[in-house]
């Protein structure tokens, strides 16, 4: 490891009062998987870039973000397209979006 990118072992040992867990390791061991986006148009590029700046994120953390909240997203359409209440409930999907609604209109 070079002089100039101390390993996390290092920080840790040099500064206990950070209590940081180095029990993992980061992607450059395979932990974490790359994509690599082709063809976005300028626009996007641009709007997304802005987007980032403004929730001080780099360009890479910010989509990574918005894709978690897409996934999360599609996960919860599988899950409510499958949903089916417990027996003898007269409760619809319907209704219960409804009452979540008016909860959040209310506060």
């Amino acid at each position: 490891m070079s002089q100039f990118a101390p390993s996390s072992e290092n920080i840790a040992r040099e500064f206990p009062q950070l209590e940081l867990d180095v029990s993992y390791r980061w992607c450059q061991y395979g932990t974490m998987k790359r994509m690599n986006l082709r063809d976005v148009p300028d626009d996007v590029y641009a709007a997304l870039s802005e987007a980032a700046a403004v929730s001080r994120q780099s360009l890479n953390a910010y989509v990574v973000d918005r894709l978690t909240e897409a996934a999360q997203a599609a996960q919860m359409g599988d899950y409510l397209s499958e949903y089916r209440p417990a027996e003898g409930s007269e409760v619809t999907l319907e209704d219960a979006v409804t009452a979540v609604r008016e909860v959040r209109e209310a506060s």
